[in-house]
């Protein structure tokens, strides 16, 4: 199942209270669909991969890029954010942070690490320490041990 820029804006439509006039997507307020678009864009972007160039969403149909899971529960609650930004405030903040809180249960990606200083694998195990054992012996034996000479 992919999902489309048309399923994360209904979405979003439900959480906002708004219902459709004619029970279609055509029915909802074009106002509200031409903000849609660059927004889902822009949080798109935000969630994509570093090494992923995200792709604009300019209609309805266009398929989101991130996985479904995350394109189903977070996008809505983004969108519905920024469109509700300029009409009711307490909304569109409980909205941004259900988003915010979404965004971080995402699943991580596990991918290689690239040892570009040459660290790993370089160090030895000295299996004869050349450094004195400091630890052990007795304060009375002198030669058990080796104490620094602090001052009290």
């Amino acid at each position: 199942m992919s999902v489309i820029a048309q399923d994360v804006f209904m979405m979003a439509m439900t959480l906002m209270d708004e219902e459709s006039q004619d029970g279609t997507f055509v029915g909802y307020p074009d106002e509200y669909k031409k903000k849609s678009w660059n927004v889902l864009t822009m949080l798109q972007a935000e969630l994509l991969p570093p090494y992923l160039q995200p792709l604009g969403i300019t209609n309805e149909n266009d398929v989101i890029q991130i996985d479904d899971r995350t394109a189903a529960t977070a996008l809505p609650y983004g969108l519905a954010a920024h469109l509700l930004m300029n009409e009711d405030q307490q909304k569109s903040a409980f909205y941004n942070a259900r988003y915010d809180e979404l965004k971080r249960k995402r699943p991580a990606a596990i991918v290689p690490i690239k040892d570009v200083y040459g660290i790993v694998g370089t160090q030895e195990k000295v299996a004869n320490p050349t450094t004195p054992d400091i630890d052990g012996g007795s304060f009375t034996d002198d030669k058990n041990g080796i104490y620094g000479g602090g001052e009290f």
